[in-house]
């Protein structure tokens, strides 16, 4: 039987429906994200020993507005593409919103956190594609007593840096509270 709009037999909300592999242009996912005691818990962890983080969760991201200008401009438009990404940290301090139209310029509901030991911000070095994602991982040494309130991404390693394509934001569903020494890891992964 054919089934057309002329009938009653053709249900109209199916020309609306996405299939899944076409949700979005793009996700990224924060994984595994923990808090160490400090490197050397996470030392134990890594060798296989029976100890567990302080903290762990996992949560998606919202892709900015300039991240996904710069996916579509470098694929469809022949934009030269950016070779580096930078994992950054966002302060619950004064935190009030992350927003699509945030840019590293400005970004006014959040500011960054640089209360980390590391000189600059964690490096992601993605490998190749594989089964449609990349990923990497990010390690923090924290050096005060602070709230994290998310994770970003950006083009720039400048430690508080305002220039660099922010890529990303993402939020904790529950903030951690992590004092000096301790170790905030996390994997990043993009997809489909």
């Amino acid at each position: 039987m054919d089934h057309n709009v002329f009938n009653n037999d053709f249900d109209l909300s199916r020309l609306f429906q996405r299939p899944i592999h076409n949700q979005g242009l793009i996700r990224g996912r924060w994984t595994g994200a923990s808090v160490w005691t400090n490197q050397a818990h996470r030392d134990a962890f890594l060798r296989g020993e029976n100890v567990k983080p302080l903290y762990a969760e996992d949560f998606d991201n919202g892709v900015t507005d300039v991240g996904i200008h710069y996916v579509l401009d470098t694929s469809f438009r022949g934009t030269t593409a950016l070779t580096s990404w930078y994992a950054l940290l966002i302060d619950n301090a004064s935190y009030t919103g992350v927003a699509a139209a945030d840019t590293m310029a400005s970004h006014s509901g959040w500011i960054e956190n640089q209360d980390y030991d590391e000189a600059v911000r964690q490096t992601l070095s993605f490998s190749a594609a594989a089964s449609r994602a990349i990923s990497d991982s990010v390690s923090f040494t924290m050096n005060s007593t602070v709230t994290i309130k998310g994770l970003g991404v950006n083009s720039d390693n400048t430690k508080g840096g305002t220039t660099g394509t922010l890529f990303s934001t993402a939020l904790f569903g529950t903030p951690p509270a992590l004092v000096a020494a301790n170790v905030l890891t996390a994997n990043y992964s993009l997809s489909d």
